[in-house]
């Protein structure tokens, strides 16, 4: 087995939202921009600092949101506006918050079983 060395710019990561009144926790996928450690450990410095906010790392990072439906069961596409309801949910906000660190830590989404 061999490592090889190379930049890998994004990385797909299951986000969890354990959503209020559901026993199970929903799911959706983010794609995340990925960083050196030096840039990660500076960004992270700065939203402990709190000169970096959350949405600062959501309109940044975030590449794309995939696995969210309406309530009638109907694919939701990628856009700004469904970015904005997940953040606007503090359940949610905060497990697609989480994830970008899960994402910078190389922790892929899992594979979809048959």
């Amino acid at each position: 087995m061999t490592f090889v060395l190379q930049d890998i710019p994004d990385i797909w990561v299951d986000v969890e939202i354990p959503t209020p009144g559901l026993e199970e926790p929903e799911a959706l996928q983010a794609r995340w921009r990925l960083h050196s450690f030096d840039d990660y450990k500076g960004r992270v410095e700065q939203l402990q600092a709190g000169e970096l906010t959350d949405e600062q790392v959501v309109e940044d990072d975030l590449l794309e949101l995939a696995g969210a439906e309406t309530a009638d069961g109907k694919p939701l596409p990628h856009c700004q506006e469904l970015v904005d309801d997940v953040m606007s949910k503090t359940y949610a906000r905060k497990a697609l918050v989480l994830s970008w660190y899960k994402a910078q830590e190389g922790r892929a989404a899992a594979a979809t079983k048959n």
